[in-house]
């Protein structure tokens, strides 16, 4: 059955040649096929595997791989259908296949396509049908595949010669192609703008070779006679492809009485033709469908595997990545609590530092207050009293304050004490520099009596407010 068609955007056709293969290269477009590579691969390596391979881009970008067969071994058959759909065309010839074909249809794989311009005015169309053995098809499919090269079309491109785009001239049109040991005569016969025949005889390349073309050729003519589309004198139109030897001209001339040379088509005008009949047409050819729906899968697990790659390169990216931010962050840490560290360090430094500071400004004030109080005591004693020690005290409270306080110890003749008692009171209103009273209290610890001296000892206690 007919292929939905696709829309290509590169074709690949790969085809035996001198010492290894030859890989040519096609852009497809809306408008034409143009040749954009020209490759030649050596015996026993590889196409390039970016040219032939696909990937993700291909769900985009479609690629159509080509192989090719030779021409001698697929076999040529012309039926005239009525004119149909192209999806119908396939299912008639298949009713006649069985006819057709040489082979059983277990062994066969086959193809046809319409022939542009061959409509006759009974309304029937001109149908060209191609039968290859199916193990030919399978050898030439698994040679490739042994190369990495995944066929999606089997095309015949000696056959674009053959049947071009449009009708030929009247008369045979026959091509020789020179092989190692063999000729191969293709022959086609126009008339009336229409193909009637076409035929393909591989020949060896011996003298008796060229009397059995003479009467195989002629065999066809008097068919064609029969037929009634043959007419008396056809000409003949002779493309030769290698060194095909010149008495071959020599046997041709006894069955046409005109031989016309021409110049057979270039290698690459061959390539591209089958690879724009290849990006144009619905046709299957002569491609085996099991080994298209093989391919497919190959394809479709391809594309798992290259997912499942990159998601484990896309993963391993993020765990490396995450690794490159968690070094990034521990050596930022590392720094912080270097950083941490040492303003610590400063830090412990600095309220040592502020510490001293305070407790040698505390000493500071702890003098000036101390002589500030001498002062005012020594100078507000009255002269009858005498001093036996001063004494000043700091310490730390409870409370977390410093307690600091003056002790005045004195003695005084007997009958004296009212003067203690006013020096106490002297004392209490004592000022400091800045107006403040410079004892918060005063207290009397001792007053009492030496008889034996005939004095009074005193002992008076002042405390300091606050700091």
């Amino acid at each position: 059955m007919a292929g939905k068609k696709t829309k290509w955007s590169s074709c690949n056709l790969l085809e035996p040649a001198t010492e290894g293969s030859r890989l040519c290269q096609f852009s497809v477009s809306s408008k034409k096929v143009k040749l954009t590579g020209d490759l030649r691969v050596a015996e026993g390596d590889d196409p390039p595997a970016k040219a032939v391979g696909k990937d993700w881009s291909d769900l985009l970008s479609r690629k159509l791989n080509i192989a090719t067969l030779p021409p001698e071994k697929v076999f040529l058959r012309v039926v005239e259908l009525p004119e149909c759909e192209p999806d119908e065309l396939l299912p008639m010839v298949e009713f006649q296949i069985e006819e057709l074909s040489p082979l059983p249809m277990a062994q066969t794989v086959w193809s046809a396509e319409a022939v542009p311009g061959s409509t006759g005015t009974e309304g029937n169309q001109t149908v060209l049908v191609m039968i290859a053995e199916r193990g030919v098809v399978e050898d030439r499919l698994d040679e490739l595949e042994a190369v990495n090269y995944l066929a999606d079309r089997v095309e015949v491109p000696l056959l674009r010669e053959l049947v071009p785009g449009e009708p030929r001239e009247d008369g045979a049109h026959i091509q020789l192609v020179q092989g190692a040991d063999s000729v191969l005569a293709l022959v086609s016969w126009w008339f009336d703008g229409r193909l009637r025949d076409v035929n393909s005889f591989n020949l060896p390349d011996t003298a008796a070779s060229r009397d059995e073309l003479v009467e195989k050729i002629n065999s066809v003519a008097l068919a064609g006679e029969v037929a009634g589309w043959m007419p008396d004198e056809p000409a003949c139109h002779l493309a030769k492809r290698g060194d095909v030897a010149a008495d071959w001209n020599t046997a041709l001339a006894k069955c046409f009485g005109r031989i016309r040379e021409v110049e057979p088509m270039s290698e690459v005008d061959l390539a591209t033709a089958a690879a724009e009949f290849a990006a144009r047409t619905t046709a299957p050819g002569l491609m085996l469908e099991d080994y298209s729906a093989r391919n497919r899968q190959r394809f479709q697990d391809g594309l798992w595997m290259q997912g499942i790659k990159g998601a484990v390169a896309l993963m391993l990216m993020g765990l490396l990545g995450f690794y490159v931010y968690g070094s990034m962050l521990q050596s930022t840490l590392e720094d912080k609590n270097n950083l941490v560290t040492v303003q610590t360090n400063l830090f412990t430094k600095a309220l040592s530092l502020k510490a001293k500071v305070e407790t040698l400004e505390k000493q500071k004030a702890l003098k000036y207050a101390a002589l500030e109080a001498w002062y005012k005591v020594s100078t507000g004693l009255p002269g009858e009293l005498k001093f036996t020690e001063l004494a000043f005290a700091s310490s730390r409270t409870l409370d977390g304050n410093t307690s600091r306080e003056l002790r005045i110890s004195g003695a005084a003749d007997a009958g004296k004490a009212t003067l203690i008692d006013d020096y106490q009171e002297a004392l209490t209103r004592m000022e400091r520099s800045d107006g403040k009273a410079l004892f918060s209290s005063v207290k009397a610890e001792t007053i009492r009596q030496d008889t034996r001296k005939n004095q009074t000892v005193w002992s008076l206690k002042c405390e300091f407010d606050g700091e």
